[in-house]
Order: structure tokens, then C-alpha cells, then sequence
């Protein structure tokens, strides 16, 4: 079967309602894609399509229509200069495909393979004291130095200061947004600088299809491919309230090693637990759930756990390659 056949067979399917990534990736191990395309009785062997269809809401007519669909989304998509991988394309990110849970559909405006190789993902909020801007834009520095690509959500604050260090330092950065990409960029202080980044070797990505429009809803889901995207994981500041802890918690869930920024370390800080921004971090660090980060030895040390959690990323990723493609042939 083609890469684009796979990929409008995918998004037709995802189209019927109550179908998402899991539900279509338990029908591929029911029936191989090419026979779903070929006689529509196939789709009868899938549960939840098959309620659809008991309930007349699909039919052959609208299975064809969402084909149909399908395809002029695909080509559009092309059109507007995106790049469409389904995880079965060489360029998907082996990083996405070595979770339990990922997007079968990307989309990219760039460079793809900047979705690839060693790479670190920032969080953090976006009302840094002025200590953690400047400290994400060095460790970003840093680590693109070292021949890393920086992850993050061309937010404003944080994700911005780490975008920012990683183009000074001549490095790939990339963006996950949560809109299509085809809309204006969010936020709009931030329209220079994703374009920014595309010019410079990098790439902004989403999951989201033509037509979808920023929403809170999106921006949170987004977080879970931030530190899926990457190697490991930096929390610049976290006050443990935030957007910043749901995306900590999916880098614990997908056994991303984490790393924060220490403010202790600092000795113009008398007392780091006083620092709002901060609270999260000293928790964090105290317990031994993250990696202290502040001077260049901590992160080169932070880069070593990275390198070693990304060879069992990518073991894990090629098992799920190789039986996805068990599944298609």
C-alpha cells in the first residue's frame, strides 16, 4: 500500500465518529488496509464502525464521500506546504512511535528530518521571573550547541526563551502547535519567530488537521508531544498549578527523564522555596524525580541520561514499526 494511500485511508476513518488513533489501529489488526479499501463489507468487522453503520449514519455512499474527503485534505494539505506523515512513513519521529499512545497523523511545515536525532523539549510558564527567561534561553543555547534539537510550544515566556537560545546558538529548534497550521500562528507575538525557525533548518508541527482553530483543549494535548517529540525533558519553572504540571506528568507517563532548573544554585536566591515560579522544582528536585540543572556539567550529565533513554526509545520504536507493518502486509 502507498504512504498516501495509508494516510487518506486513516484520516477517512478517523473522520466516523467515535474513531480515533487506537480504535483504527485495533481494526488494522483485525484487517489488513488494502482489503478495507477493496470491499466495504470489511468495515462491518470493526465494533464501533459497525454500530455507525447499524445506526445508518455510514453507508457505502458516505464511506466513499469520506474517501473522498480525505483526499482532497491530503492534497490540499500539499498545497498549503505541508508535509503529511502517517507512522509508518520513514520520516515520522521514532521518538512519537516508541510511545504506548501516538498521533498516527502529523503534519509538518519545514524540515522533517528536524523531527529526528537527539533532542530535549522546554516547558515551563509563561510568566517567567527573569532568571528562568535567561536560563531557559542558555540551556537551550547549550544544548543545541551539542548538536541537540529544542522542543517546544512557541509559547510566549519559556517556550519562547528556548526557541530563542537554540536559533543563537545557530541550532534546530522545533514548534508543536495546537491549532492547524495552516491558520495564523498563536501567539501572535510569535509569527517571526516560527517562521524563524522553518528558515533556519527547523519545522513546526501539529496533529491537527485543515481547519482546526486554537483552543485551550488543544494547547493541553499538545503538551503530550512535547516531551513525547524529545529525548528528555526540561521544566524551566513550574509552581505545580499550572499548564506545566499536565505536561510533567505525560514526560512520568512516557518515561521521559526530566531535568529542572535548580534555583538554589543561584546565589543572588536566599531561599529558592519562596519563589512561586519556583516551588514545583525544589519539590521535584528534593524528591528525586528530576535532575537538578544549572551549570554546564549538570546538563552535559543530563544529555548522558538522555542518550541512554533514547536507545530503549528507539527499541521500542522499531518493535512498533515492525509490528505495524505485520499488521499492513
Amino acid at each position: 500500500m502507498q504512504s498516501d494511500q495509508l494516510t487518506e485511508l486513516i484520516l477517512a476513518l478517523e473522520m466516523i465518529k467515535g474513531v480515533g488513533p487506537k480504535t483504527v489501529l485495533k481494526f488494522f489488526d483485525t484487517v489488513k488496509p488494502q482489503m478495507i479499501l477493496d470491499n466495504f463489507r470489511n468495515m462491518h468487522r470493526n465494533t464501533v464502525i459497525n454500530k455507525r453503520i447499524n445506526e445508518g449514519v455510514l453507508d457505502y455512499q458516505e464511506w466513499k464521500n469520506l474517501l473522498e474527503k480525505a483526499h482532497e485534505l491530503l492534497e490540499k494539505s500539499k498545497s498549503l506546504g505541508m508535509t503529511v506523515l502517517n507512522y509508518q512513513d520513514d520520516d515520522y519521529p521514532d521518538n512519537l512511535r516508541s510511545l504506548n499512545h501516538y498521533p498516527l497523523i502529523i503534519y509538518v511545515k519545514g524540515n522533517v528530518k528536524a523531527l529526528q536525532g537527539p533532542s530535549v523539549g522546554f516547558i515551563g510558564t509563561r510568566r517567567p521571573t527573569e532568571l528562568g527567561y535567561k536560563m531557559s534561553e542558555r540551556m537551550a543555547y547549550q544544548f543545541a550547541k551539542d548538536g541537540l534539537t529544542v522542543v517546544s510550544g512557541l509559547s510566549v515566556g519559556t517556550n519562547t526563551a528556548a526557541h530563542r537560545g537554540a536559533l543563537e546558538a545557530g541550532g534546530t529548534t522545533v514548534a508543536i502547535l495546537g491549532q492547524s497550521l495552516e491558520q495564523p500562528i498563536y501567539p501572535k507575538e510569535n509569527v517571526g519567530l516560527a517562521q524563524e525557525i522553518i528558515d533556519n533548518g527547523g519545522a513546526i508541527m501539529s496533529t491537527y488537521s485543515l481547519g482546526a482553530i486554537v483552543r485551550r483543549q488543544f494547547l493541553a494535548a499538545r503538551d503530550e508531544w512535547e516531551s513525547g517529540l524529545a529525548d528528555g525533558l526540561v521544566v524551566v519553572e513550574t509552581d505545580q498549578n499550572g499548564k506545566t504540571e499536565s505536561a510533567l506528568q505525560h514526560a512520568f507517563k512516557q518515561g521521559r527523564p526530566v531535568g529542572m532548573l535548580d534555583h538554589s544554585q543561584c546565589p543572588k536566591i536566599e531561599d529558592a522555596t519562596k519563589i512561586e515560579q519556583a516551588i514545583g522544582n525544589q519539590e521535584f528536585i528534593s524528591k528525586k524525580r528530576a535532575m537538578a540543572l544549572w551549570d554546564k556539567e549538570s546538563l552535559r550529565d543530563f544529555e548522558q541520561v538522555m542518550a541512554k533513554s533514547r536507545e530503549e526509545f528507539l527499541k521500542k520504536s522499531k518493535r512498533h514499526k515492525r509490528l505495524a507493518q505485520i499488521r499492513l502486509f
